[in-house]
């Protein structure tokens, strides 16, 4: 008897759970800071394959991992290697290619599920602080059945730079068309470097789903005042909790800045209704620092400032 009446309790407990009371799912968070690099200077189980093969007076022209700053070969000393965050991202100089580039980077094999998405940071064509002759560069994204690029089952998007005076931006597309399958993720840069092509940076890549996830409701009762409280632990290594308070129902967004004001971490973006709220932010993929978490509603805002120390 008594067995029985825990497990009714443990279905009741699961069927009544809070809202989004599950942790954020992430199949793949890559900063190039700690990870395992494998003899290509990329993290362990990925892959990069120079497709085009016609540039063999630069052979280390190619994706790689590199320390922000770095120089690349056979390019313009003043352009360097460039991280979103921290200190290390990856990245591809025009000269991988001539007169075509044309170079996979392939992610370690992964699982999706509804709702995932890739989410990554890059800076690509004539960044707006460098006097240069504005380049265009343009990169692919893949789903790939293997790290092979004649094995590409979908061409997510081409994204373009700008004309000039490119930025760090942040670029999504929806995983969920292929749920249940397992896939490899593949960024091609492909110029015709005689006309353009400068270079493309990559960091911060996440693959998972942060649309609705690692945001708990507590309690049921409903506050008196909007608020947005001191994380704790602080300083923290590598996970802290943040938690608010909605005294309505409203628009939330939960972000995450560096110390520079770029946005490194989107925690929560959709509606809430009226209640006290806690979130997870794991930071085991940036670097040590000073960080701000800002929450925006519809009738209320603020900033408070945390301290990553690894």
């Amino acid at each position: 008897m008594k067995k029985s009446i825990l497990f009714l309790i443990l279905i009741f407990s699961i069927m009544y759970l809070p809202e989004n009371s599950f942790s954020q799912r992430i199949v793949l968070q890559e900063g190039f800071e700690s990870s395992g690099f494998n003899a290509d200077s990329l993290p362990t189980r990925w892959f990069k394959l120079d497709n085009d093969g016609t540039n063999p007076g630069f052979p280390l022209a190619v994706w790689s991992v590199r320390d922000s700053g770095s120089n690349f070969p056979g390019v313009n000393a003043i352009i360097h290697s460039r991280a979103h965050t921290g200190t290390r991202g990856v990245s591809i100089p025009w000269r991988a290619g001539d007169p075509i580039a044309d170079d996979w980077l392939f992610t370690d094999s992964m699982t999706i599920q509804a709702g995932d998405s890739l989410i990554f940071w890059m800076l690509h064509g004539t960044p707006e602080d460098l006097a240069l002759t504005n380049y265009i560069d343009t990169m692919q994204v893949h789903v790939c059945a293997e790290q092979d690029p004649l094995l590409s089952i979908a061409k997510l998007g081409t994204i373009r730079s700008l004309d000039s005076n490119n930025n760090w931006k942040e670029v999504k597309f929806d995983l969920s068309a292929f749920s249940g399958q397992r896939i490899f993720l593949a960024f091609r840069f492909y110029m015709n470097t005689t006309v353009d092509g400068l270079w493309c940076n990559i960091d911060d890549i996440f693959v998972g789903n942060r649309s609705a996830v690692g945001i708990t409701q507590t309690g049921t009762n409903i506050p008196d005042k909007f608020s947005l409280n001191q994380n704790y632990p602080n300083p923290f290594n590598p996970n802290t909790k943040i938690s608010f308070d909605l005294a309505r129902s409203s628009n939330v967004n939960l972000t995450v800045f560096n110390s520079v004001g770029q946005k490194v971490m989107s925690l929560f973006e959709g509606y809430k209704p009226a209640g006290s709220y806690i979130a997870t932010f794991d930071g085991s993929s940036l670097a040590s620092g000073t960080y701000y978490y800002r929450l925006e509603t519809d009738f209320f805002t603020e900033t408070k400032k945390m301290q990553l120390i690894k």
